[in-house]
């Protein structure tokens, strides 16, 4: 057990050796030596101000590690070293851990001081760099704005004053960094690339804007000026033509803008720039309207004469066509009022047209509003002829709708004829009151439809709307008309086939009085047909079908 006791003294005094030599060697990597040197060197800078406050807060901090922290921590060493060799091993690992958290505060505080001074340094480096940088710029500004002066008309005092400014704050900056006061500096030295980027904004944009507005504009201004005098000693006239005054105007707004330009208001003088430049392109374009709009009048005026001359030919002919369609028919959809109201339109439309005639004649012609002019005409002239044509195809079935309402009067007379015919021929005892009164319905409606097709004026409205009618009546009155005979031929057959079995079954017997009363006294034969059919079957299974099928096709053979 000793022997254990022994070796764990042994390896645990062994271990807190190792720990104190790593804390010796993190000692003699601190930045003690390095700083003081920083010290040395940033004290040879002139500093003014925060700066130099900073300077003498990182020097105190410097000197109390240097004589007090680094002191302490030395003499712990010494204590950590002598409670080893005593084998006062628990006083030696307290103290090793006291050690390690002094020298990692010490090192925190050495590279806080480090970084301070370097950025003392790189201020004072970048602000003296700074100085060479910002001359060199306001050389370069004085020699551009000498060599090209002309070119900033008269923005140039303006640009001299400026230019003057950013030297007076330069000289502050210099005096400042040379004073040492960083702070300061610092300041300055960001005034001055404001003002050296709007200084150069500046210069980017006024030569440009100056040409345009003593130059391009005026320019442009003449040119219109003398095109606007040429279009109208050559016949060209305007609907508002304001534009010598819009030029006068314009000439103004371009003095306006110069002077903004030389006060340096670039806001404003974009705003003039911009309104006369789009104030150009609208004169521009008013007189190019009338150059082009003078091309198409004089290459549409015939073309619009003739589509005139066209839609009051065919106006005329579809009026006189109606007036003689009139004596014979009713021509109930207004076709001769549109027709009028149409020749109406031709009218305006010829008026104006001949209007813009004679002001190209006599040179007053605004060729803008003629050709807007030509442009409706054309466009309402084809809605005209398609209405034109619209009404002549709906008159132009009249007679031909007359044909086939007389046509389909004859066929109504020979159906009528024909349904009398096959009801006669049958000897039935009669039929149900309400087939007779379809019958009669249907037969008023045809003489009705006869009497008026035999009008001397008539209305084909009328009459198609009868033709409709008495169709569908027609239709039933056939199908009714031929389940009458189909019933009544077959449940005569019936009552004879029935005739070998009337003695032998009693249920036929009563079967046969009930179907005959349905026949000879209620004129029911469809009733009369079903009792039959249903008692043969109960007798004699299939008989029915089979004469039915024999009815049928004796009754195709012949038709």
């Amino acid at each position: 057990m000793l022997v254990i006791l022994l070796l764990a003294t042994f390896f645990y005094r062994k271990n807190l050796f190792k720990r104190l030599d790593g804390l010796e060697k993190q000692k003699s990597n601190l930045k003690d030596v390095m700083v003081g040197d920083e010290l040395e060197a940033t004290g040879k800078i002139k500093l003014n101000g925060e700066s130099f406050d900073k300077f003498n807060e990182y020097k105190e901090q410097y000197e109390k590690i240097t004589n007090s922290d680094l002191t302490s921590i030395r003499s712990d060493m010494s204590d950590a070293e002598d409670f080893l060799n005593s084998y006062k091993l628990l006083s030696a690992s307290v103290t090793i851990g006291d050690l390690g958290d002094a020298i990692e505060v010490v090192d925190g505080k050495l590279n806080d001081i480090h970084d301070g001074l370097s950025e003392l340094q790189e201020v004072d480096s970048l602000h003296r760099k700074a100085i060479e940088d910002v001359d060199n710029t306001i050389r370069e500004i004085n020699q551009q704005l000498l060599s090209q002066n002309y070119s900033f008309g008269p923005s140039s005092d303006k640009l001299e004053d400026k230019l003057s400014t950013i030297k007076g704050v330069y000289e502050e900056f210099v005096a400042e960094t040379e004073n040492g006061d960083q702070n300061k500096a610092e300041e300055l030295l960001g005034k001055i690339n404001n003002l050296i980027n709007e200084m150069n904004e500046l210069m980017k944009i006024i030569p440009d804007t100056y040409v345009s507005l003593s130059k391009e504009f005026p320019r442009q201004l003449d040119e219109i000026e003398r095109g606007h005098r040429t279009m109208i000693q050559t016949d060209y006239n305007f609907v508002e033509d304001d534009i010598d005054d819009t030029i006068n105007a314009l000439k103004e707004s371009c003095q306006e803008g110069l002077k903004s330009l030389a006060e340096l208001d670039i806001p404003e003088t974009k705003k003039t720039c911009t309104y006369i430049e789009e104030t150009i392109d609208s004169m521009y374009a008013i007189m190019e309207k009338e150059i082009v709009a003078k091309r198409k009048v004089k290459k549409n005026i015939s073309l619009v004469y003739d589509f005139i001359f066209h839609a009051k030919n065919q106006n005329r002919i579809l009026s006189d066509e109606l007036e003689g369609l009139s004596k014979n028919y009713n021509l109930e959809h207004d076709e001769i009022e549109n027709t009028a109201e149409l020749a109406d339109k031709i009218s305006k439309i010829e008026t104006i047209y001949n209007n813009d005639y004679d002001a190209i004649n006599g040179n007053k012609a605004v060729y803008s509003v003629i050709q807007k002019h030509q442009q409706d005409a054309k466009q309402e002239l084809s809605s005209i002829e398609k209405q034109q044509k619209d009404i002549n195809d709906s008159v132009a079935e009249l007679s031909k709708e007359e044909r086939v309402a007389r046509d389909s009067l004859q066929k109504f007379d020979l159906q009528l004829l024909n349904i009398r015919r096959r009801i006669d021929n049958l000897n039935l005892p009669g039929l149900t009151e309400d087939f007779l009164e379809r019958y009669d319905y249907v037969y008023n409606e045809v003489s009705n439809l006869s009497a008026s097709i035999n009008q001397v004026k008539i209305s084909m409205d009328e009459i198609n709307q009868k033709l409709a009618n008495i169709s569908d009546t027609m239709d039933h009155l056939l199908s009714d008309t031929e389940n009458i005979v189909d019933s009544a031929m077959l449940s005569e057959r019936l009552m004879q086939f029935a005739n070998r079995y009337k003695n032998a079954n009693e249920d036929l017997n009563a079967a046969c009085a009930q179907a005959k009363d349905y026949f000879d006294n209620r004129y029911q034969y469809e009733k009369s047909l079903a009792t039959m059919a249903a008692a043969i079957e109960k007798v004699n299974p299939g008989a029915y079908k089979q004469m039915e099928t024999e009815y049928y096709n004796e009754k195709k053979t012949t038709k």
